[in-house]
């Protein structure tokens, strides 16, 4: 089960860093073959995180640190939610309908929970759990990417975002650090707002285990160019946090 859920990188690692891809994938498990949609609705942001994966496999391998991304898409169940979101698996995407997430039954429900989404969370815990008995306390970093301008809504400007919950040090460094030297736009909580949504991995497994955390939500026009655009993200985002990782 655990290698059709999600991929581990570097889990011999003795690096403090534990980085997390909720959206890297988009693959749908057989037996629910396209959910209902159009195939090509899969290579679309609705389905995944364009770019994430690509960047957070370069980190783990810039860092040597350890690393669990996602396989499935985010329309099978999205990992970036709590269990009791209605988010959890949407019944329409920016505009799109997703007809077999109509009408969701509890069983079924709690099947994709059981399948796809807690034992996700059971291999970050569990990695964690390895980091520690190093001696060291584990450091979170989730990898995102967003789409620039949602149907109906306002063009979003923003290069990157760095979002936290509540305030912590890794987080305002990596903010601090990238908005001084990527010459580009970076905000804090954008295009969404962690201090209201309060949800997702960087939360659940760094914030509420007392662990420091950040994730950065990268706009994917800037993966136009996949590896171009990866290997940048990933060459300017090593080095600041590799340079927080010797501080810490």
């Amino acid at each position: 089960m655990a290698d059709k859920v999600f991929e581990t990188i570097n889990e011999k690692s003795s690096n403090e860093l534990l980085l997390t891809c909720e959206h890297a994938g988009a693959s749908i498990p057989y037996e629910y073959r396209t959910l209902g949609l159009e195939a090509e609705k899969f290579d679309t942001h609705i389905a995944r995180d364009k770019g994430a994966r690509e960047v957070t496999r370069l980190l783990a391998q810039k860092l040597a640190c350890r690393a669990v991304l996602g396989k499935y898409s985010r329309l099978l169940i999205d990992l970036n939610r709590r269990p009791n979101e209605q988010e959890l698996i949407v019944e329409k995407s920016d505009g799109v309908t997703v007809p077999l997430n109509q009408n969701l039954s509890p069983e079924e429900k709690n099947r994709r929970l059981n399948d796809f989404y807690f034992p996700y969370y059971a291999e970050i815990e569990r990695q964690e759990d390895e980091i520690l008995k190093t001696g060291k306390k584990p450091v979170i970093f989730s990898v995102h990417s967003f789409t620039p301008q949602l149907q109906g809504g306002d063009y979003r400007p923003w290069n990157a975002g760095i979002l936290w919950h509540r305030e912590n040090p890794f987080a305002q460094f990596v903010h601090h650090e990238l908005q001084s030297r990527a010459d580009k736009n970076i905000g804090v909580n954008v295009p969404y707002d962690l201090r209201q949504y309060n949800t997702g991995a960087a939360v659940i497994c760094g914030e509420e285990k007392g662990f420091e955390y950040a994730l950065i939500e990268i706009r994917d026009d800037e993966f136009d160019n996949l590896e171009k655009g990866a290997e940048w993200w990933a060459d300017k985002l090593s080095v600041i946090i590799s340079e927080y990782l010797k501080r810490y």
